[in-house]
C-alpha cells in the first residue's frame, strides 16, 4: 500500500513539475499592450494581418536557446525568414519567477515575471512591455 501512495505522489508531483516548465513548445494566445492610457492587443492586431501568425511555434529549449518557428506556419517565406532570423541568436534564463531573453548574451535583454495557470504561460513585462500569454502545445 504505502510503495503504491508513493507511486501516485511521485506522478502527481512529477505532471505538477511538468506544468510548471518554461521549456517546451508554446502558442502566443495574446500580447496586451498599452499606449497612451489605451490597452489593446498587439496579437490579435498582427493576426487579422497575417492570419499564419496563429500558427508560429515558440520553442524555449533546455539548452537555453529561445526561438521562434515559422516553419509550419503557412506563412510567405520571406515573412518567415525576417521573424526566425529575429530570435536565430536569443537566450533565454530563468530566476526565480524572473524569465529574461536577450540575442546580447544578457548585456541587454527584456526581462518578464512568469506566472503559470494551468496549461498556461503568462508574462508580465518588468520594464512595460505589457502582458504576454502563452498555451503550451
Amino acid at each position: 500500500m504505502k510503495t503504491f501512495l508513493f507511486l501516485i505522489l511521485s506522478i502527481c508531483i512529477s505532471q505538477l513539475l511538468e506544468a510548471q516548465s518554461v521549456v517546451g513548445k508554446w502558442k502566443k494566445i495574446s500580447h496586451m499592450s498599452e499606449y497612451e492610457g489605451q490597452k489593446f492587443d498587439s496579437h490579435v492586431a498582427l493576426l487579422k494581418s497575417r492570419p499564419c501568425a496563429e500558427k508560429v511555434v515558440w520553442e524555449i529549449n533546455a539548452d537555453g536557446t529561445f526561438r521562434l518557428n515559422a516553419a509550419s506556419s503557412g506563412c510567405d517565406e520571406n515573412y518567415k525568414k525576417v521573424q526566425e532570423k529575429m530570435y536565430a541568436k536569443t537566450k533565454w534564463k530563468l530566476e526565480g519567477n524572473k524569465f529574461t531573453t536577450s540575442a546580447t548574451n544578457f548585456a541587454v535583454g527584456q526581462s518578464y515575471t512568469v506566472v503559470f495557470k494551468g496549461n498556461k504561460m503568462i508574462m508580465t513585462g518588468t520594464e512595460g512591455q505589457g502582458v504576454i500569454t502563452y498555451q503550451k502545445l
